[in-house]
């Protein structure tokens, strides 16, 4: 058995066990169920609901301990592996080529000679020019919470035995909360999701890995990744929210769909 099979066997039993509890409990079922319809009608509450929630449980019970345990335990192959995934979450990965792509479809629709050929390049550039502005704002919002907040990554944690706040402060040390690469990722999947629906699941799924993997591997607290998701997914929802309101639906329809 590998290294990863090894790590990952304990949380297939877990989900077995779960899964099996889930399949005779229609109780909780139809709770769990009545909840995620309320989350569907009210994203961006209940997602606030839930990171205050998370959040608090990481800053008062959960933060130190996970980072404890993850620093002794989390090693080998499965920290290297975690270590390559956690790139993923570079805002230049996805702001770099978005940011082109968005360009590219500008100039095209500005040079565009018939009224349909600039329909077509204007909704082709709104699908990387979403992504790119979701990452941007919450991106910015993120960078001023860091400098504003200070708070020490579990690296201090480790070398002093402390956990500290220092506002207004500069440099990596002190710029833990919120998690940056948690941040684009939600960020940039979340819109990904909104623009190219069909896959949302995959981005879903992918964003969670790289979220999980800054905690996993002792860069940021537990806490810190679930601000930085709940930036994310809040700020790209609302200004999909807001480009609804003035007749821009951001979603991606071929020519031949209908839509904007």
């Amino acid at each position: 058995m590998s290294v990863i099979d090894s790590m990952l066997l304990p949380f297939e039993r877990v989900a077995i066990s779960i899964a099996a509890r889930w399949e005779k409990s229609s109780r909780l079922r139809g709770a769990v169920a009545r909840q995620w319809r309320r989350t569907i009608t009210s994203p961006m509450e209940w997602l606030s609901v839930y990171a205050l929630i998370l959040g608090g449980l990481g800053v008062f019970l959960l933060d130190e301990p996970l980072a404890l345990l993850f620093k002794e335990t989390v090693s080998g192959d499965f920290e290297g592996f975690l270590k390559i995934v956690t790139e993923v979450g570079i805002a230049g990965v996805w702001l770099i080529p978005t940011g082109i792509l968005t360009l590219v479809f500008l100039l095209a629709r500005r040079i565009a000679v018939s009224p349909a050929a600039r329909e077509r390049f204007t909704r082709l550039a709104w699908a990387p020019g979403f992504v790119f502005l979701s990452m941007a704002v919450s991106g910015l919002i993120g960078s001023l919470l860091k400098y504003l907040v200070g708070r020490s990554r579990p690296q201090v944690l480790f070398e002093q035995g402390i956990a500290t706040f220092t506002p207004f402060s500069h440099g990596w040390a002190v710029n833990s909360f919120p998690s940056g690469h948690s941040q684009a990722i939600f960020s940039a999947m979340i819109a990904l999701a909104l623009v190219f629906p069909r896959y949302s699941l995959a981005y879903i799924a992918l964003a969670i890995l790289v979220a999980s993997s800054r905690v996993l591997t002792t860069v940021h607290y537990f806490s810190d990744v679930v601000a930085g998701a709940w930036l994310g997914i809040f700020i790209t929802l609302a200004l999909a929210k807001l480009l609804s309101l003035r007749g821009i639906d951001v979603r991606y329809r071929p020519p031949g769909e209908g839509g904007w």
